[in-house]
């Protein structure tokens, strides 16, 4: 496995990965201009953007933390109540009816790398064909995702709270560290996230969160993630965090650099994922150094 770290501080941007970022930008603007977004209006389509399938069949018992609705709640968690650690994995874009089972590949993956800690699926309402109005849901489903863990449901002074995001599911990671006011947790994980990769930087929309919600943020990124790294830019005219990871220079005009916070890291995984979804499978994603992060 790749163990190439890289700290996202922007004083070593890469001229080459911010011309073709820029690029692409451009490209995207051209394709919207031209006939709009493939993807954001039929299920058809949206679920080749995310060509996620192939899961592991969880128990029809499986942990879950239901947060589409206003009162977040958990079932089949007693096994987390008294738990030293609990992993709970968020689902990306049309993920919601397979979130235990994705969450359940999580588990057997950790169970391979000698992490037996329970998983919990976090299940939120992003099974829209239109993937504009998924984005727009993971604000909601953050907010919520952070009352269910200020309300004692498991206490961060007490268990160590291991927050994993894939896709828009890194989005909604992002959004409960914003949202929290008196709870940490131990470490996010962001899988192929879909959110732009600037927002983790200095002023970025995500950062304040990071900073104050947190003890580690860790962005497994992969320029082999064609789903972000192109249906990203185009859907979102902007360059995925899940893709090249956080580019903090100042935009168009100047490389001048930002960056980001003290315990966020880049880690690049570019030689072991190959697909969107791979990241949480064994044998083809990136556990183990997923894994050996939780220390």
């Amino acid at each position: 496995m790749s163990e190439r770290h890289t700290r996202a501080d922007g004083d070593d941007t890469n001229p080459a990965t911010v011309s073709r970022r820029r690029l692409l930008r451009t490209t995207a603007a051209t394709a919207v201009g031209a006939g709009g977004l493939a993807g954001a209006t039929g299920s058809a389509s949206a679920s080749e953007f995310t060509g996620c399938d192939d899961w592991t069949s969880a128990p029809a018992e499986y942990p879950e933390i239901d947060l589409t609705s206003g009162n977040p709640t958990a079932s089949n968690a007693d096994a987390i109540a008294d738990a030293d650690e609990v992993v709970i994995f968020v689902h990306g874009w049309l993920g919601l009816e397979t979130s235990t089972d994705q969450a359940a590949t999580l588990e057997g993956a950790l169970e391979a790398n000698d992490y037996d800690e329970p998983v919990v699926a976090a299940s939120w309402e992003a099974d829209t064909p239109n993937y504009w109005r998924a984005e727009g849901t993971t604000e909601t489903a953050g907010d919520r995702l952070a009352s269910w863990l200020e309300a004692d449901r498991v206490d961060p002074e007490e268990t160590t709270v291991r927050l994993v995001g894939h896709s828009l599911g890194g989005r909604v990671c992002l959004e409960t560290l914003t949202a929290l006011d008196d709870a940490t947790v131990g470490t996010v994980t962001l899988v192929g996230t879909a959110a732009d990769d600037d927002s983790v930087c200095t002023d970025g929309e995500y950062a304040s969160g990071i900073d104050t919600s947190a003890e580690a943020v860790f962005n497994y990124h992969s320029e082999a993630d064609d789903n972000v790294c192109y249906g990203y830019d185009i859907q979102s005219l902007s360059s995925g965090l899940g893709c090249g990871g956080a580019d903090c220079s100042s935009g168009w005009i100047t490389d001048a650099s930002g960056t980001t916070p003290e315990h966020y890291t880049d880690v690049d995984v570019t030689d072991d994922v190959d697909d969107h979804c791979d990241y949480i499978k064994p044998d083809v994603g990136c556990v183990s150094q997923l894994r050996a992060d939780f220390e």
